[in-house]
């Protein structure tokens, strides 16, 4: 599963670059509502998307997200 490190981070990475949510998720070529869900750590993002939002903010991988071993307990996904 896939995580923000750092969900306030994320965000202030988003407005320092200029861009509201929509504007970056429109950059990024994804939906308002899934950059706002993985924002607020709702939502884990598909590898596809986690590259368009490095892409999108000119940062490596590991430097917003990080990988996480999914749990028996955890739903989604199975």
């Amino acid at each position: 599963m896939i995580t923000l490190k750092f969900r306030d981070e994320f965000n202030r990475i988003i407005a320092k670059d200029g861009f509201s949510k929509r504007a970056f998720a429109r950059k990024c070529g994804l939906s308002e509502s899934t950059i706002i869900q993985i924002s607020n750590g709702r939502q884990s993002p598909r590898p596809d998307t986690a590259k368009k939002i490095c892409d999108g903010l000119q940062l490596n991988f590991d430097d917003i997200f990080s990988i996480k071993e999914k749990t028996c307990n955890q739903k989604g996904g199975e």
